[in-house]
C-alpha cells in the first residue's frame, strides 16, 4: 500500500476527452505511450540486429571456405597442367 500511488490523475479515467492540448495530465499519457511504443520498437530492431550479426558471421564462414575451395580447385588445374 506505501508504494500505491496516489495522486488524483490515478483516480480518475477520462471517458470523454476533456482536457486540452496543453493539460500536463494528457501530455505525460501521450509520452508515456509513445515510450513504450519507441521501447518496443528499440526490443524489435535489436533482435533484427542480433539476427543480421548471426548472418553476416555464417556468410564470411561460407565465404572462407569458398575461398579454400577455389584455391584447392586451382592448384589441382595447374598441377595437372590445365
Amino acid at each position: 500500500m506505501k508504494d500505491e500511488d496516489k495522486t488524483y490523475e490515478n483516480e480518475i479515467k477520462h471517458l470523454v476527452e476533456d482536457r486540452g492540448q496543453n493539460d500536463l495530465t494528457l501530455q505525460i499519457e501521450m509520452l508515456t505511450k509513445q515510450k513504450k511504443l519507441l521501447q518496443f520498437k528499440c526490443r524489435e530492431a535489436g533482435a533484427k540486429i542480433l539476427k543480421l550479426e548471426q548472418l553476416i558471421k555464417e556468410l564470411k564462414r561460407d565465404n572462407t571456405l569458398l575461398s579454400m575451395d577455389v584455391a584447392t580447385i586451382t592448384d589441382r588445374l595447374r598441377e595437372a597442367g590445365l
